[in-house]
């Protein structure tokens, strides 16, 4: 039986053959390698945040838009139909019928009212129009959120991925950075789906915990500090117990350092307002997760109840980077999708 076929784009997306790989070895293998897998994944997320964050100054915003997009690409999909990347930015438009705000609401876990608040934002920035429960997003709105240098940052992280696979029976060859950039500008709409499938909740659960993003985004950067301190200690030998999954973010969180990172810096690294900065500092430094040194620095503490959360969190971050990189994987080695 054929493979079906889109009566307009005549393009097949292909299934995966049976060959698939097996999640469970890939969550594996990034556990065996977890510091120098999560020093990775943490500054790519720090740099595809910080120019989210540069675009929108404000990330529930992005995430509506977002999840709209996904919608579509998710329709797309249904259809057996993909586009490329050049394809689906010489689109004039891209028309999003029936759209509930209060399903919205529910799968992103922000308030119906906020969210009728940013996409009346979103309307009066000339991004998209909105006629009763449509959504059309015009040839700005489509421009608007071209993800060039995520691609770029995105087929980094994927080539060093693969590169840590490589060695193992079960993954083959290493997959080459121009090879994977090719692959999704061929493909996009399918592979950004699947980006997105991994980002939107991945940016949910860390709203929940820490209330908003920017939040996050200033913990984050003091987190990252700690984490290359303590990539550091561990090449030398410094750390007593061997890091595990299990045990990494409480060896992250008890890294000693001599310096922290300040509030002048946060600012200048996230582009967030100083002010707004020192505010969430201030809400960090109430929850015990952060504590400030005599330099007026800021570095983490391990006693805070939120810490229990975070942690809880990363173990979810992880099976989700773990699913995304398997499926690329598969795209890429056990399929019918060809260069």
């Amino acid at each position: 039986m054929s493979e079906p076929i889109d009566i307009n784009s005549k393009k097949t997306i292909p299934s995966i053959k049976t060959n698939k790989f097996d999640k469970s070895l890939v969550l594996s293998n990034l556990e065996q390698n977890i510091l120098s897998h999560w020093d990775t994944w943490g500054k790519f997320q720090q740099t595809w945040t910080n120019r989210a964050y540069k675009t929108f100054k404000d990330l529930d915003k992005y995430i509506v838009m977002m999840y709209l997009l996904r919608n579509f690409w998710q329709n797309l999909s249904s259809k057996f139909n993909y586009l490329s990347l050049d394809e689906f930015y010489a689109l004039e438009e891209v028309k999003l019928d029936k759209i509930n705000l209060i399903r919205i609401s529910e799968e992103l876990n922000i308030p119906k009212e906020t969210i009728r608040r940013k996409v009346n934002e979103l309307q009066k920035d000339n991004i998209l129009a909105r006629d009763g429960k449509r959504i059309t997003f015009n040839r700005k709105g489509i421009e608007f959120q071209k993800p060039i240098d995520t691609i770029e940052l995105l087929s980094t992280f994927i080539e060093k991925k693969s590169k840590m696979m490589h060695g193992n029976e079960w993954f083959g060859e290493a997959l080459e950075k121009e090879e994977i950039k090719s692959f999704i500008k061929k493909y996009f709409t399918v592979v950004w789906l699947r980006y997105f499938k991994m980002q939107i909740p991945f940016l949910i659960r860390h709203r929940d915990t820490f209330e908003d993003l920017e939040t996050w985004i200033v913990w984050g950067n003091i987190a990252l500090n700690h984490q290359y301190h303590l990539h550091k200690a561990s090449e030398k030998n410094l750390i007593k117990e061997e890091i595990k999954i299990n045990n990494y973010y409480r060896n992250v969180t008890n890294i000693r350092t001599n310096r922290g990172i300040n509030a002048s810096s946060i600012s200048d690294i996230s582009r967030i307002p100083r002010a707004t900065v020192i505010r969430k500092l201030k809400w960090l430094s109430n929850q015990d997760v952060i504590k400030k040194n005599k330099f007026l620095e800021y570095q983490m503490k391990s006693k805070g109840k939120l810490n229990k959360k975070i942690n809880e969190n990363f173990m979810l971050n992880q099976d989700y980077v773990a699913e995304f990189l398997t499926d690329i994987f598969d795209y890429m080695k056990n399929s019918n999708f060809k260069l």
